[in-house]
This record gives structure tokens, sequence and C-alpha cells, in this order.
């Protein structure tokens, strides 16, 4: 009896010492252990998520968002094209009388549309920076670098009419301009494939606009030469379909045939703004900055970048040969 007293009168003593002694040794623990204990806030509020995406927006830098965003656009450029591309076809083809010849002729523009873009995004005017010293070709000793420019975004040697591109981050051979709508850069080795799609793209939006004009106007009774010319126009009749003076159908041939109208425009324009670049032996780029590189004819301009048998490649898309040169050859203005 005494022993058990002795321990019943003793147990408040131990259990508060050791009270004390764990609120120590909690005060000694580093605070990260006590926010690890915690429940995590955002799962059980969206407005504490939201709170904890709109800090870190803030405190990182919105250049790298903006980047993002930008390439992400760009790289839904080239399927966008495409898929306009496809849009009018189909509807052409289906405009059509079902006969051989017009199928003939759909399928061919077709094949040359998008041969020509497969040889152009395949065939990238990039300059090789595979080499491990850091120059142009293995070939060339460091005194025939001395006579080519730097890049120090590459590290690489270049040669003349190269210039580095920001969107593609590499050196393009003979640069003329950055295609948003193709997804990449118009170059020395793909030159001839942009002017080519360009030049397909444009004919078939005339023959398809043609098509599409003379359903709809026979279809809507709306003639061009009329006081209802202004249905032609995109905006005019998408504010008659919210009125309800216009049918979805309507608004949507409508849209075809502002796309192809837009689309003859431009391409056309591309073609012959390229095609007097290629004569005159200049590019875009050299155009805009007042520079003149090479002294040729504008005949000898053309076979430099159509090739010998540039009619055989009007007609049927197919890749041009690249010749292996000597590597001191890039050290010549071409």
């Amino acid at each position: 009896m005494d022993r058990l007293a002795l321990l019943t009168n003793t147990f408040p003593v131990l259990s508060t010492e050791l009270r004390l002694r764990d609120r120590s040794a909690a005060a000694k623990q580093p605070t990260s252990t006590k926010i690890q204990d915690r429940p995590i806030c955002w799962m059980r509020s969206p407005l504490c998520l939201c709170q904890r995406a709109w800090r870190s927006f803030v405190s990182t830098n919105k250049i790298v968002y903006v980047k993002r965003v930008v390439e992400f656009l760009t790289s839904l450029a080239p399927l966008t094209t495409l898929t306009i591309i496809l849009f009018l076809c189909y509807y052409s083809h289906q405009l059509l009388e079902a006969n051989n010849t017009n199928t003939v002729v759909v399928y061919f523009f077709c094949i040359e549309l998008f041969g020509n873009w497969l040889l152009f995004f395949f065939n990238k005017s990039y300059i090789d920076k595979s080499s491990g010293n850091s120059e142009l070709a293995p070939g060339l000793s460091h005194d025939d670098c001395k006579q080519l420019r730097y890049c120090p975004t590459c590290k690489i040697y270049k040669p003349e009419r190269s210039h580095h591109c920001s969107l593609c981050d590499r050196c393009i051979h003979q640069r003329d301009h950055h295609c948003f709508f193709l997804g990449t850069c118009v170059g020395g080795y793909n030159l001839c494939y942009f002017i080519f799609f360009c030049f397909y793209a444009c004919i078939g939006c005339i023959y398809a606009a043609i098509l599409l004009h003379g359903y709809y106007s026979g279809t809507y009774l709306r003639s061009f030469w009329s006081s209802q010319f202004l249905y032609y126009f995109y905006p005019v009749t998408l504010i008659m379909w919210m009125c309800g003076k216009a049918d979805l159908a309507e608004v949507g041939w409508v849209t075809l045939l502002y796309i192809a109208s837009a689309t003859v425009v431009f391409t056309g324009f591309c073609v012959i703004q390229q095609l007097i670049y290629v004569l005159r032996g200049q590019t875009a780029y050299e155009y805009n900055k007042g520079l003149l590189m090479v002294h040729r004819s504008a005949f000898h301009n053309f076979l430099h970048v159509f090739g010998r048998y540039w009619i055989l490649h009007l007609l049927i898309p197919f890749p041009r040969r690249r010749t292996i040169t000597d590597p001191r050859s890039f050290l010549k203005i071409v």
C-alpha cells in the first residue's frame, strides 16, 4: 500500500516533466516540418488553388509565358493551313460535276500542294552545326574560318547570305523570311518548293472561288452586281445571320468564299514578289537591307533557284539533289 501511494503521488510530476520536455523538443524543430504536417490548403478549396496559381504567375517571368504562347500558336499555323486546303478541295470537288476530268484536276492540285509542302518542310535550310570544332565543315582550316562570319548563338561559322533565325533558333542558308503558315524558314534549300506551293495555292483557290461564287449566287439568288452585294462580305453576312435574315449554311459558304479570295490575293502577291527577288538574285532579307550580293543574269538566277529541270518540278513535286562540293566552296558567295 505504501508503494502504491508513492507511485500515485509521483505520477503527476512525471507526466508534467514529460509534457515540458515534449514542448521544448517541438519548439526546437524547424518550421518546415510544421508546414509539411499541415493539410494542403489548395486541396480543400478551389479558391486557394486559384490564389496559388495567380501567385506563381505573378512571381515568374512574363516573357517566358508569352514566348510559350507564341510558340504554341506558331506550331498550330501549318495544321490550320492544311485544314483549310482540305476544306477547299473537298467542297470544290463536291461542287464539280461527277466526271473523270474534274476528279483528276482536284487530285492533281492536292498532290501538288501537299507534296510541295512536305518537300518545303523537310528540306530545311539549316546550316549544319554537328562538327565538333565549331566550324562550318571539318575541311575548313582556322584561317579559312576567319573569312566567315561567326554566330555566337549556334557557335558555328556561317557563309555569306546566311543569317540566324530567332524563331527556328538556327542559322539559315540564304535566309529569305520565316513563314508562319508553313512552319519553318524559307531559305536556299526550300525556296523553290515555297514558290511552287504558293503558285498552285493561288491557281487552285481561283478555281475554288469561281465554283463557290457560282454555287452561292445560284442557290441563294444573291448577285454581286446587285443591291445584295453586301452579303458577299463576311461581317455583313454574320450580322444578318444574327438578325435572322440569313441561314447558317449561307455563312459557311461565304466563309469559304472569303478564305479562297484572301488566299488568292496573298499567295499571288507572294509568287510575284518572290519571282522578282529570284530574278534580281536577292532574298527578302537582302532586299529590305538594300544588299545585292550576287551579280548574275536573270536567267542564271532563275536556274540557281529552280534548277535545270524546273518544268518537271513544276509538274511533279520531287526533291532536288544537293551536290556535295568541296568545303572551301562555302567561302564563295552563291
